[in-house]
């Protein structure tokens, strides 16, 4: 009985990491796996959401955004890869080198709410009455191929007595988060703001916790509880080593830290993406 029921309990837990990886897929999504709640996205759909440098949107209503001070609010809905926030003085972009960065890259980010500041679009030449676009990027957990992207167009007004026109949760409460260094952070275009914080908010970390009681007596064969104990450990500890082993080669469990990955621009590939570069 012991036997069976580690067994059935490993099995599930593999089984659960196939569905997981099953489910890594783009067009499971009815919106964006990451994407902006503030300021608004132009939208999203799973057709053309790799199409840069705003997943196949033209541009919409714009709105009005602080020319300095302003926040962009992340809702996330899976664990994603490699997101970069961008922007662009034009008013409807269609290359991906339109757009320059000024954070860091979030090698890491996991479902809930993530929130930073917005560049200082008043220091980067920017004045009140001007467009914006802002543009996210992003791979699915895993994905060593596709980015996708979204955009949001804005319309910058005096920041003095700003007030946005729709609620936001502006804060960083997510699974997982990761932020790359300076060097493994991608650069694109104009890099010189200075606004690469997020928001002043807890982050909520994973946890797990568990806790296993047992009683047992001592039969007729002799075996005391703590020897059946031990023994009933050591199958356990044979069982879950074998099928964790067979999990591993068949890729659906991946043990050691995430590799760093640097995203540098590529002015003269002809996709007008950056390609994406392992870490030594």
């Amino acid at each position: 009985m012991l036997f069976q029921a580690i067994t059935v309990s490993a099995v599930a837990v593999v089984a659960s990491a196939i569905s997981i990886d099953r489910r890594a897929a783009i067009t499971d999504f009815t919106s964006s796996p990451v994407g902006f709640s503030w300021p608004p996205a132009r939208g999203f759909s799973a057709d053309t959401a790799t199409k840069a440098p705003c997943g196949g949107f033209a541009a919409g209503t714009r709105a009005d955004y602080p020319v300095n001070g302003g926040e962009i609010a992340l809702t996330s809905r899976a664990q994603v890869d490699n997101v970069n926030i961008l922007w662009t003085n034009e008013s409807d972009p269609t290359r991906f080198h339109s757009f320059s960065t000024y954070a860091h890259s979030l090698l890491d980010l996991g479902a809930g709410h993530y929130c930073q500041s917005a560049p200082d679009f008043a220091s980067l030449g920017f004045n009140e009455g001007d467009d914006a676009t802002l543009m996210i990027m992003y791979q699915l957990e895993n994905s060593t191929t596709d980015y996708y992207y979204e955009c949001a167009d804005i319309k910058l007004v005096a920041a003095d007595g700003f007030r946005a026109s729709q609620q936001y949760v502006c804060g960083n409460y997510t699974s997982t988060l990761n932020e790359a260094s300076e060097d493994e952070s991608m650069k694109v275009g104009s890099t010189k703001s200075s606004s690469t914080t997020s928001a002043p908010v807890s982050v909520a970390s994973e946890t797990s916790s568990a806790s296993e009681s047992e009683s047992s007596s001592s039969s007729d064969s002799g075996i005391s509880a703590a020897a059946g104990g031990g023994i009933g450990a050591a199958v356990a500890i044979v069982v879950i080593a074998v099928l964790a082993a067979g999990a591993y080669v068949a890729g659906y469990v991946r043990f050691g830290k995430k590799q760093p990955v640097v995203l540098a621009d590529h002015a003269s590939d002809s996709t007008g993406v950056p390609m994406k570069m392992a870490q030594a």
